[in-house]
This record gives structure tokens, C-alpha cells and sequence, in this order.
């Protein structure tokens, strides 16, 4: 079973995609903070991340990009931002994120990016 990781600090988005994905029966963890993004990672290894970029800060998410990439270097990373910024975008390609997300995003792109990267792994 694919393990998937959604870390965002909005309450409503991490519980409306967990439900989503569970009911699609994905294995998901979440996480509101950077602790709790990295406890998950090394933890439950995830096969997929889905790592929202403004949390906590306007760019945190591209710390929390590099840990995983270190902690995990094969793992899926979908950078998800609000807003659009090519020299970010830049930035988190170059960290391994494997691809920039744009909100808002419909969960059924969720699904759509998840069976491409399984693809991908196989």
C-alpha cells in the first residue's frame, strides 16, 4: 500500500485530503508543522509527500523539502503553493521537489500525481 505524507498548517485542507485519499485506501499521515513533517518522514518512511510551501513561514516548506531529501532522497516530493513564484519554483526543483503544485488543487490531481509517481517507482 502507498504511504502518503500531506503536510499543511491548514486543519480543513490536511483532514478534507486525508479523508479523500483514506477513502481511496491510500496509507495517509499528516502533519501541521515542521516537527511533526520530519517525525512522519523518518518514522513512516511515505512513498509520496504533498508538502505545502508556506507553513509556518512564506518558504518553509523548502527547508522541510531539504530534510526530507536527506532523510529520504528517493522520496516523491509535490511542493504545493498558493501563489507563483518561478525563482521558488526553481529553487524547490533543485531540492528534489519532483514537481511545483499549484493551488487551488482539486483532490482528483491528488490522485492523478500519486499514480504517476507509482508508475514511476515500479
Amino acid at each position: 500500500m502507498i504511504k502518503l505524507l500531506v503536510v499543511d498548517d491548514e486543519p480543513d485542507v490536511i483532514e478534507f485530503q486525508r479523508r479523500y485519499l483514506e477513502r481511496r485506501k491510500y496509507n495517509v499521515f499528516t502533519a501541521a508543522n515542521t516537527p511533526q513533517a520530519i517525525e512522519a518522514v523518518t518514522k513512516e518512511s511515505p512513498d509520496i509527500v504533498f508538502l505545502d510551501l508556506r507553513i509556518e513561514t512564506d518558504t518553509q516548506g523548502l527547508v522541510i523539502l531539504e530534510e526530507i531529501k536527506k532523510i529520504r532522497p528517493d522520496t516523491t516530493v509535490f511542493l504545493v503553493t498558493g501563489i507563483i513564484d518561478r525563482e521558488i519554483e526553481s529553487q524547490a526543483l533543485a531540492l528534489g521537489a519532483n514537481e511545483v503544485l499549484h493551488k487551488p488543487l482539486p483532490n482528483e490531481e491528488l490522485e492523478k500525481k500519486i499514480k504517476e509517481a507509482s508508475l514511476k517507482s515500479s
